[in-house]
């Protein structure tokens, strides 16, 4: 494959990167993590192009560029950084996400412990008031729906 045609297909994944980091940061920032989870798939591909199409450059390295791929590589340059912005917002919305689930599912599961019956004669918390034992059977049904 020559030098121009990898530089184009360099140029194509790049725009399809930012594209979909443009629009999965969207979704993280108004929860539609339905968005996110449709999205993966077709960013893993892309990813995995554009690492193999890298790896195609730099066994080019030594080659000349001629004027037009020098103008391609010089587009790329001037995408670089807002591919590189778009990265770091994904990742930071990303980990905010999974945080913010990490922390829900625990407080659910500590109130789930804190609901569960115990053995009749002590609470979980070392009480053996029978008051104690009917308030947590009072206590509200939970479902969860794992979008994880």
């Amino acid at each position: 494959m020559d030098t121009g045609k990898r530089l184009d297909d360099m140029l194509f994944l790049v725009n399809s990167l930012i594209d979909l980091l443009t629009e999965e940061n969207a979704a993280l920032e108004t929860n539609r993590l339905d968005v996110v989870h449709g999205l993966l798939e077709r960013k893993n591909k892309l990813c995995r192009a554009y690492e193999i199409r890298v790896f195609g450059l730099k066994q080019t390295e030594g080659e000349d560029y001629d004027e037009e791929d020098l103008a391609k590589v010089e587009h790329l340059r001037e995408l670089a950084p807002q591919i590189d912005e778009l990265i770091v917002k994904n990742e930071r919305k990303l980990g905010i996400e999974l945080e913010v689930r990490r922390r829900f599912m625990d407080a659910v599961a500590n109130a789930v412990k804190d609901t569960a019956p115990g053995t009749g004669a002590y609470a979980p918390n070392g009480k053996s008031d029978s008051q104690t034992y009917s308030a947590r059977t009072n206590a509200p049904s939970l479902a969860l729906d794992e979008v994880l």
